[in-house]
């Protein structure tokens, strides 16, 4: 008798103070017709989080949301807004956003286009270069200094700005 209390009582021990709340994530399908996108989660009080997702990035998770009622705003260069809401995230989810990108890049341009400033004029726009700088007097560091190109970095994401505005300091 003895041992099936013993017995009894490890079980429910374990089966009361082992068990864990699990909380699935709320989960959101986006999906988006040109990249880059700039993500922006608001909430009643305003935005929260802004992100850039150039067409790489196939989801988001985002943790220690308070709970409530969040709306997603989808906005790109050139593109209208667009606001997708109801997403609601109870105590203790996380927020997961999954991306379906269904259009091009932005920045993707045809063969012999004259590249024009979104300010609407074609003088003053230079080039941006890609790719690992090597510092040895190169020609192209004497053409960043007479503003002959722009360095964009080495890192890429296949939806960058191939042109910059020197008089309005625009990528586009």
């Amino acid at each position: 008798m003895k041992t099936r209390l013993t017995i009894t009582f490890v079980f429910l021990t374990f089966f009361c103070f082992g068990q864990t709340q699990k909380n699935d994530d709320a989960l959101y399908e986006l999906t988006i017709a040109f990249r880059p996108a700039v993500i922006t989660i608001l909430a009643d009080t305003g935005a929260l989080i802004s992100q850039i997702n150039n067409g790489n990035i196939q989801r988001m998770t985002y943790t220690g949301m308070t709970p409530g009622y969040y709306k997603i705003q989808i906005s790109g260069q050139g593109q209208p807004n667009v606001i997708r809401d109801c997403i609601v995230v109870k105590k203790g989810q996380n927020l997961v956003l999954n991306f379906t990108f269904n259009g091009t890049c932005l920045y993707d341009h045809p063969i012999g286009y004259i590249p024009t400033c979104p300010k609407k004029h074609k003088d003053s726009i230079i080039p941006i270069v890609y790719g690992l700088i090597a510092i040895r007097g190169d020609t192209y560091i004497e053409d960043e200094k007479h503003m002959k190109v722009r360095y964009g970095g080495c890192v890429m994401t296949g939806c960058d700005p191939q042109f910059y505005c020197k008089e309005h300091d625009i990528k586009f």
